[in-house]
Formats: structure tokens, C-alpha cells, sequence
């Protein structure tokens, strides 16, 4: 029981964390914006493992949208998101080294780029949903970057970290 606790307990700190890093700074691109949310998914699912990872990628993110203002990206960004954050995790189950976190970069830009084209193709027609083709390899450029400044660093310490 205890196990579980501290499980949904890491879950819930990092799913906030994700949704305030989501909103704030918030850099206007396209029909979204640029922001630093997708390094807790990437740090959680290094931490906490792949499933860690899916609930913070997908309740932060999704509360993130639903509080600034983008309803109808919750359940995109729902599944999206998860997906992200599992893969991840599935990715660093074996350690974090600069292989796994280009490997992790790649899938993450499958996964965020083609999901979000593919939620947007019925949300906004063909012509708006070609904007996030370009909005969001931005935004997974940007995560990308942070993250591998802030992993190797954060994977150093987890274990001072009490994780």
C-alpha cells in the first residue's frame, strides 16, 4: 500500500508540475504555443518509469489545456501525451545514456508531431492541422534541448533524490 502511495503521490507532483511548466512561460506559435511541459514527461518517465510517465504526460498536459483555455485538445492531448510519456519510460527503463535519449527525441517527435496533425485533421480541416506541422517540431525542438540538459543531471542525483 505504501508502494502505491508514494507511486501516485510522485505522479501527482510531477502531473502539477507539468501542467504549470505547460502554461508558464506559454511562447504563442501557430494555433499553440512553445513551452517546457514535455521535460517533466520526459523526467518523470525517467524517474517514475513508463506508466508514471503516461499519467503525467496525460493528466498535467490535459489539465493544462483545459485551464488555458484549449477544450477541445484535452482528449488528444490525453492520449498523446500518455503515449509520450510511456514510450519514454519504456525507452529509459534500460538507463539514460545520450543512445536512449536521441532514440526517446525521435519517437517523441513521431508521436507529438504526427498525433497532433492527426487530432487536428477532424478538429480544424486539412489546412489548420498543416500549421501544427510546423508549431510543433518547434515545440519538440525546444523539449528536446532541455531535456537533454536537464536528464543527465537529474539521473546523476535521482538516487539523492529520494525517487
Amino acid at each position: 500500500m505504501k508502494t502505491k502511495t508514494i507511486f501516485l503521490t510522485r505522479c501527482a507532483i510531477f502531473a502539477a508540475l507539468a501542467c504549470v511548466l505547460t502554461i508558464f512561460p506559454k511562447i504563442p506559435m501557430g494555433k499553440g504555443y512553445v513551452h517546457f511541459g514535455d521535460c517533466v514527461i520526459y523526467a518523470a518517465a525517467l524517474v517514475i518509469g513508463p506508466w508514471g510517465g503516461a499519467a503525467v504526460g496525460a493528466v498535467g498536459h490535459s489539465l493544462a489545456d483545459l485551464i488555458s483555455g484549449y477544450p477541445v485538445y484535452c482528449v488528444p492531448t490525453f492520449i498523446i501525451k500518455g503515449v509520450l510519456g510511456f514510450a519514454t519510460g519504456k525507452i529509459f527503463a534500460g538507463g539514460l545514456n545520450a543512445k536512449r535519449l536521441a532514440i526517446a527525441a525521435a519517437v517523441s517527435f513521431v508521436i507529438v508531431v504526427g498525433g497532433y496533425f492527426i487530432a487536428e485533421l477532424p478538429l480544424l480541416g486539412k489546412a489548420q492541422a498543416m500549421v501544427s506541422l510546423i508549431s510543433s517540431p518547434i515545440q519538440w525542438a525546444m523539449s528536446a534541448l532541455a531535456s537533454a540538459i536537464i536528464l543527465p543531471a537529474l539521473n546523476k542525483n535521482k538516487n539523492k533524490l529520494k525517487f
